[in-house]
């Protein structure tokens, strides 16, 4: 098959949506397909399906308009971008854009496709008419534990107990709620605490309160290493060194930093508004509201627990590349293209 993804561009992507499409596009070419990402030329009939990641990009309702010229289907994926936390954002000038642009181009597509249960059953409240679907997104590297090489390539010593937020510094990921619940555990935690924050600062106002707060109560919480962003290969140490990887989001449509923690068997504490409340709540991790005393009460029963052993490791590992390899992920996504591009859409 020929497929065709559109997505953002690069001064618009979000987190690590890109990682995810590119490792999709790597996953389908070695079953054989072929697979296009934007580019200049326009939508041709010789395409068997189109794929729209994201929203609110100008260009996309003409190429919709063009996919259906050529009778070529299409199927949408919002990624989280009208889950409700997003939508709150900016109503007043989302809203009524969704209402006459928005939706109109995606209710015509042959499908609305989710990346987990949660997000699916909010978009058929959306899309009431339209085919709702959901597919988890996939690994995004071979990668694996690998925690006393990584710890000792960062220089972490091996009494130190490592948290890691490692994600955008945005009022969306929590941040604040982190540092007021490591606060309050203030003489509680091991002396030999660090808390290292790594990622872009997307809204620098509020890097600069949490940059603030950290200054102001240094000495009720763990050190606290401010590294920036990092990305691509050099991101995997973080990971594989960490004891505990935090994201307490107020919202995330799938939170592909939590799978990558979990393949490389370091244990999430991530929140309610994810889709792995269930999936990590079974005693592979550790979910609280996103309020800072659900934090608190979920970081406290983490630290009273024996540091994760080189087996849970391991055995946590297996879990995330039992379920989440794009090897068997792939060919989920393959039948759902071949099977728009021999519906009725056609």
């Amino acid at each position: 098959m020929k497929i065709r993804f559109f997505e953002p561009p690069e001064e618009q992507k979000i987190g690590g949506l890109n990682a995810a499409i590119i490792s999709q596009r790597i996953a389908l070419e070695k079953l054989g397909h072929e697979v296009c990402i934007n580019g200049d030329a326009p939508v041709r009939d010789d395409t068997d399906a189109v794929h729209f990641h994201g929203l609110w990009q100008r260009n996309y309702p003409a190429l919709a308009q063009a996919c259906r010229h050529e009778r070529i289907p299409f199927i949408v994926s919002p990624h989280g971008m009208l889950e409700p936390w997003a939508r709150r954002k900016k109503w007043w000038k989302k809203w009524p854009y969704f209402h006459l642009v928005e939706k109109r181009w995606i209710a015509r597509a042959a499908g609305v496709l989710a990346t987990a249960a949660p997000e699916a059953a909010r978009l058929r409240a959306i899309f009431p008419r339209s085919r709702v679907e959901w597919l988890p997104l996939g690994l995004t590297a071979d990668k694996r534990p690998d925690h006393a090489a990584a710890r000792a390539r960062l220089g972490w010593g091996g009494d130190e107990t490592v948290l890691l937020y490692l994600s955008r510094i945005h009022e969306k990921k929590g941040l604040d709620l982190l540092l007021a619940a490591l606060a309050e555990l203030h003489g509680t935690l091991p002396v030999a605490t660090r808390l290292v924050i790594v990622g872009p600062e997307e809204q620098p106002d509020y890097a600069a309160r949490c940059r603030t707060f950290i200054a102001q109560n240094s000495a009720r919480l763990p050190r606290a290493d401010w590294l920036g962003a990092v990305w691509g290969e050099d991101r995997w140490p973080y990971f594989q060194g960490a004891d505990l990887f935090c994201l307490p989001t107020h919202s995330e449509n799938f939170g592909l930093a939590v799978l990558e923690a979990c393949q490389v068997g370091t244990p999430a504490l991530t929140t309610t508004e994810t889709p792995w409340a269930d999936t990590l709540g079974s005693g592979r991790g550790f979910i609280a509201r996103p309020e800072i005393a659900d934090l608190r009460t979920q970081l406290a029963r983490f630290f009273s627990k024996p540091r994760t052993s080189a087996d849970e490791r391991a055995a946590l590992a297996a879990w995330a590349w039992e379920n989440f390899d794009w090897a068997k992920l792939a060919p989920r996504y393959a039948a759902l293209y071949a099977g728009l591009a021999n519906s009725d859409a056609r």
